[in-house]
């Protein structure tokens, strides 16, 4: 009698006994799956479960529906697998709530760095000569395929006013290297069409009625944010950072050569930029560099990866420095295109 008694008792607890011992795994899918609704899934047996589960894509939202069950071998109860692929988000629930992980893909894009060699990133122009893009007026002009991009804290400020009608007379200068001009301000159009009558003005150029160059509005001040162009120790009546005094010369394929940032008190000294601009395009292929408060015309330095006897045949007047070293690694030749003036022969060290 007790012997049928326990065979009887085993029979009836078999489906308990089996939820006791369910092994769960991640079930294997290709799309997201949405379970929702109030009530549970029917499993095998009759009995209900819920358990977490990973998803690709869009959540898997799981209010009180569980995944079903299935009979595994041996009468243990087994969650069928699923492959999770791609971005994924883990969402835990029970039978009646749901806790969302945020996705892991979706980190901060990374904002962009003004350095030598970045591409410089494009973003719409409204400007005081018509709307474009900034790599669209890069690419506007093929005999002036370089840019110079200028940024101002404000309209109606002095050291701008000046800056900007410096600008303006030396846009010939400009042209003769290649190179177009663009400005930026913080402010309207229509301030900005103000502003200029003043800056003709104290040129004597009013009869020219506009700039050589358009001038970016930026009233948001989102452009000159996105570049990095902010002077935290310069402040405004509001408390906010003032836009420093940028420059930044970009060659004709988009890339930054040259960043002077200038804090908004101080303005710029174009002989410098010239300068520079001068010594980038002259070095840019023949494997040259121009020494300290060089100008043109004056000599330049071999770079350390040519040859002293690749020098000698590609350069002329190869002039070596005696150093205490014994390294022959200044040396020395004339500037390709110009007549070499004597007296500018670098100094021999002794």
């Amino acid at each position: 009698f007790w012997l049928k008694c326990l065979r009887l008792l085993v029979f009836l607890d078999r489906d308990t006994l089996a939820m006791a011992f369910t092994i769960s795994q991640p079930r294997i899918v290709s799309q997201p799956t949405r379970v929702s609704g109030a009530q549970p899934q029917m499993v095998t047996g009759g009995v209900t479960y819920s358990q977490p589960r990973l998803v690709q894509g869009a959540p898997q939202f799981v209010s009180s529906g569980p995944q079903v069950i299935r009979q595994a071998p041996g009468g243990l109860l087994q969650s069928q697998p699923r492959i999770v692929s791609g971005p994924v988000r883990t969402v835990v629930g029970g039978m009646s709530s749901a806790r969302v992980v945020q996705r892991s893909d979706q980190a901060a894009k990374p904002r962009w760095v003004m350095r030598l060699g970045a591409t410089v990133p494009d973003f719409q122009c409204e400007t005081t000569q018509g709307n474009f893009s900034f790599h669209q007026f890069c690419d506007s002009d093929a005999a002036r395929p370089w840019t110079v991009l200028v940024s101002h804290p404000a309209d109606y400020t002095p050291v701008c006013t000046t800056e900007l009608g410096r600008c303006d007379t030396l846009s010939g200068a400009f042209a003769e290297r290649g190179i177009k001009l663009i400005g930026v301000s913080c402010d309207s159009v229509e301030d900005h069409q103000g502003w200029i009558q003043d800056i003709l003005y104290r040129e004597q150029r009013e009869d020219q009625g506009q700039l050589t160059f358009p001038i970016i509005a930026d009233k948001d001040r989102s452009i000159v944010t996105t570049l990095g162009m902010l002077d935290p120790l310069e402040q405004n009546a509001a408390g906010l950072a003032m836009p420093a005094r940028a420059l930044v010369v970009i060659d004709a394929e988009k890339k930054v050569r040259l960043s002077i940032l200038y804090p908004a008190t101080t303005g710029r000294s174009f002989e410098e930029v010239f300068r520079v601009i001068d010594s980038l395009q002259l070095t840019s292929d023949l494997q040259l560099a121009t020494p300290v408060d060089w100008i043109p015309g004056q000599p330049c330095i071999v770079a350390p990866s040519v040859s002293t006897e690749d020098a000698s045949q590609k350069f002329s007047n190869l002039q070596i420095e005696s150093l205490p070293s014994g390294k022959e690694y200044i040396r020395f030749v004339d500037c390709p295109g110009a007549e070499q003036d004597p007296a500018a022969q670098p100094e021999q060290a002794e």
